[in-house]
């Protein structure tokens, strides 16, 4: 049986220009030839954990073929464009991929396109490096022939029915109860630990931030400055990638999705002072410099997350449970769920100021850091006119300041925001 194995190549001794996932046969603890190529010129420009994921299905592949051939021969395969026996195993790789997915019921379609694009990629800058024409019309009238039986092909999926992703209010309103640092239906037992995760559901709630974004800042991630008009301090966060020079331990990285996601963003001073006081009273001397990190001091996992976020599931009232299940949704929330109700409030806020739906959609673009081409912020304006989503902050998230003060005055924190 042929184990997929993934090294990540982060060690300081590495270049930073080399540093990335490398796929290795594990047989010959040596990477995969063609796979390596294609991360090389292919996967540069890709965020590490797409990068990964994108490996993991061309893995998949190899061993298939593996499977279908008895040998691990993929990359012989394709150093001698042997299109019979690849399109063989290709067409076997199709219909494993289309059994899984009539089993499970999960979404197989972005590894069969990964392991594809690999293929075809690989196929064709091959070709053009032969020095025989006649070669290269071959391959090229081969890979044509793929491209016809493949290109529009997806392994089957059962049809789910359509989420709305923002938190109902009463949902909202249950996890600040749980998420309490204070609270008796807080499930964490260490102290250290209920704040770190609450400052971590603050940031997902109210800064709007992915998971992997979160676990990227620093300790020293609140920015302030004066406001040039009226000299009043204003607080921000930058979400940017780590700097070549830092050292990240962690086996699946958090990382920057697009160029896009790249952004200054405002905090509430509330929200400042909160993390501002965690990270001098509770995240103590760590080794690395992130703000988050678990009980051993390490920098907490993109997994542990959601960790967290089933203990937190687990603790909701039967009210916010069947609030979920009335909305088409599992009786259960994710660290996503949170970005995608902050989405669905911010723009409420912007509506309800008069600004028009089309310069507040592109401040929702601005905020969460989405590309010029994306629809997501067009998904929340439709999203708005739905009245149990537009009032998720008129029952909870509009009484933030007012939580977060009060919890201010039954903590040991008071003094430190007092003006």
């Amino acid at each position: 049986m042929i184990i997929m194995v993934i090294y990540n190549l982060h060690s300081e001794y590495v270049p930073s220009s080399l540093r990335s996932p490398v796929l290795v046969n594990p047989n010959i603890a040596r990477p995969r030839y063609w796979a390596t190529v294609w991360a090389c010129v292919d996967g540069v420009g890709l965020a590490e954990s797409t990068l990964q994921r994108k490996l993991h299905a061309i893995d998949a592949l190899y061993k298939s073929v593996s499977d279908q051939i008895g040998s691990d021969q993929l990359d012989l395969l394709i150093a001698d464009l042997n299109f019979e026996l690849i399109e063989t195993c290709l067409a076997g790789f199709f219909t494993q991929l289309s059994n899984e997915s009539a089993q499970s019921g999960a979404d197989v379609s972005p590894r069969w396109a990964a392991a594809f694009g690999f293929l075809k990629s690989t196929l064709s800058r091959l070709a053009q490096t032969s020095t025989k024409a006649r070669r290269i019309e071959e391959t090229h009238a081969h890979l044509l022939r793929l491209e016809r039986l493949y290109s529009s092909l997806k392994p089957l999926r059962k049809k789910r029915p359509i989420a709305l992703r923002a938190l109902p209010a009463v949902v909202v309103a249950d996890i600040y109860d749980i998420i309490d640092p204070n609270s008796s239906r807080n499930p964490f037992r260490i102290e250290r630990n209920r704040w770190r995760n609450f400052i971590l559901v603050i940031l997902l709630l109210h800064q709007g931030l992915r998971r992997g974004e979160a676990l990227l800042l620093p300790a020293d991630a609140i920015k302030e400055g004066h406001h040039p008009d009226t000299g009043e301090v204003k607080y921000w966060v930058n979400i940017s990638p780590l700097p070549t020079s830092t050292v990240d331990d962690r086996s699946e990285k958090p990382s920057i999705k697009t160029s896009a996601s790249i952004r200054q963003i405002p905090v509430a001073d509330e929200i400042a002072n909160l993390i501002n006081s965690f990270t001098s009273n509770w995240r103590g001397k760590q080794s690395h410099p992130f703000l988050i990190s678990n009980t051993q001091g390490k920098p907490l996992s993109l997994r542990f997350v959601g960790m967290i976020f089933k203990s937190i599931s687990q603790e909701l009232s039967s009210e916010a449970r069947q609030a979920l299940i009335d909305n088409m949704r599992e009786p259960k929330i994710s660290a996503h769920d949170l970005r995608h109700t902050c989405a669905v409030v911010r723009l409420t806020h912007f509506l309800d100021s008069g600004i028009p739906m089309d310069e507040a959609v592109e401040h929702l673009r601005a905020f969460f850091g989405w590309a010029l081409v994306s629809e997501m912020p067009r998904h929340y304006a439709r999203a708005y006119f739905e009245n149990r989503l537009t009032a998720v902050w008129e029952d909870s998230f509009d009484t933030h300041v007012e939580a977060l003060r009060k919890l201010d005055s039954e903590s040991e924190w008071s003094s430190f925001y007092e003006k």
